[in-house]
């Protein structure tokens, strides 16, 4: 039984899965709250599966970007697990699970997703589904808002943050939108089983949150 943990917004979450099968999840908001809440909400989803740590076999956590106290919380409590339970761990970014959720929508075409990160910037990657296949095409990295018509092409599809005003420009030089219709701790639970069936474990001890800029003080969102 795989156990996800996506900690990278205010809207965290965590399920459990088998063979990349959804058996629950539990899903809420929060305000940077995430170091009280999230291993609770970990105990109890087990309970209402009726299982223990102990039938926990693998672990998947989102590395971000997002907010620095958040991922840090999510990815410790991840670490700390794989390493007490003896279970491989997966790491996956956050701009890849919400390009997986729209993966249906994109039809082929390469999806951009994008993350408000602050201070001006977005984080940006792509990803493209075809043939079967799952593959980055360009990795995560920040750049100006006012860059962000530049980052996509015409046969794209953007997915993520976007607001109304990134989503005018889009629409005006013939983007298309696409809307996640689940919960990113669905993709991660999804992906995280696929991951570590290909043999592609990350080590509990040198996982690390996915920041592209160096933590400052106060809040933080990219």
């Amino acid at each position: 039984m795989l156990l996800a943990i996506e900690s990278a917004s205010d809207e965290p979450g965590a399920a459990l899965a088998r063979d990349g099968a959804l058996l629950r999840a539990a899903t809420w908001t929060t305000r940077q709250n995430h170091s009280r809440e999230l291993l609770p909400a970990i105990e109890r989803l087990l309970a209402d599966q009726g299982a223990a740590r102990a039938d926990i076999s693998a672990i998947a956590v989102d590395i971000g970007p997002g907010g620095y106290a958040a991922l840090r919380v999510g990815v410790s409590i991840a670490e700390a697990l794989a390493h007490a339970l003896g279970v491989p761990l997966a790491g996956i970014g956050r701009l890849e699970l919400d390009a997986w959720l729209v993966r249906d929508q994109a039809s082929g075409r390469r999806i951009v997703a994008v993350h408000a990160a602050g201070r001006g910037e977005a984080a940006v990657a792509a990803y493209r589904s075809q043939d079967g296949g799952w593959r980055e095409e360009e990795q995560p990295r920040l750049c100006k808002h006012a860059e962000l018509p530049g980052v996509f092409g015409r046969d794209d599809v953007a997915t993520g943050d976007i607001d109304d005003a990134l989503a005018r420009e889009l629409a005006d030089a013939g983007v298309a939108i696409a809307r996640p219709q689940r919960h990113r701790v669905e993709a991660l639970a999804e992906l995280g089983a696929l991951r570590l069936a290909e043999g592609r474990a990350d080590d509990p001890t040198a996982l690390v949150p996915l920041y592209l800029r160096a933590p400052a003080i106060g809040p933080q969102g990219g």
